[in-house]
């Protein structure tokens, strides 16, 4: 436990991995470790090691309080590195894997009424940006729909057809050189 609350990394995962699979000395240590770093509130990591310590019968974690948990409601931040709904946002703009035509089409349509009904903006300015990622957004979903039948992205930039073109053809079976087939 001393080694993990002074920054060992692999003495932490030791910890936390005994802790996990029900030893309870180690989530008392656990909890004890989170309440040096953490603090002790009753809905904070210490609580919650040291009453799983309890439910298993370790005698030093019998006597020890737990805070009782308040009424009020505590805001948790989001975490953004584990946000999948964020992870999918950014993948449409990246020119990498496939999607099929439904996908496709669905992504089109959707971006030319949010485009068309969009507020008139007077800023020239803001009018280029929203310009721009709109555009990327086009070429993006393009270029992952001519993957998803084996052709190159870069035919996206041919006008015209290589849109009409990307909303036929089925895609490829299983995997191709651009990756797995869509789901």
């Amino acid at each position: 436990m001393q080694e993990a609350s002074q920054g060992n990394k692999k003495a932490f995962k030791e910890l936390y991995s005994y802790a996990c699979s029900g030893n309870a000395e180690a989530q008392y240590y656990l909890a004890l470790y989170y309440k040096e770093t953490k603090g002790s509130g009753a809905d904070s990591d210490y609580a919650y090691w040291m009453n799983k310590s309890k439910d298993n019968g370790y005698d030093a974690a019998q006597n020890s309080p737990i805070p009782e948990p308040t009424t009020e409601k505590t805001e948790q931040k989001p975490k953004i590195e584990s946000d999948e709904s964020l992870k999918k946002l950014l993948m449409r703009f990246s020119f990498s894997g496939r999607i099929n035509r439904t996908e496709y089409i669905i992504s089109i349509v959707g971006s030319v009424l949010i485009f068309l009904f969009s507020p008139e903006v007077e800023n020239d300015i803001v009018k280029s940006i929203i310009h721009i990622v709109v555009d990327w957004f086009w070429f993006s979903q393009g270029a992952r729909r001519l993957h998803d039948f084996g052709a190159s992205g870069w035919y996206i930039l041919i006008p015209v057809v290589s849109w009409i073109y990307a909303a036929f053809p089925k895609g490829d079976k299983g995997e191709n050189e651009y990756g797995k087939a869509p789901a």
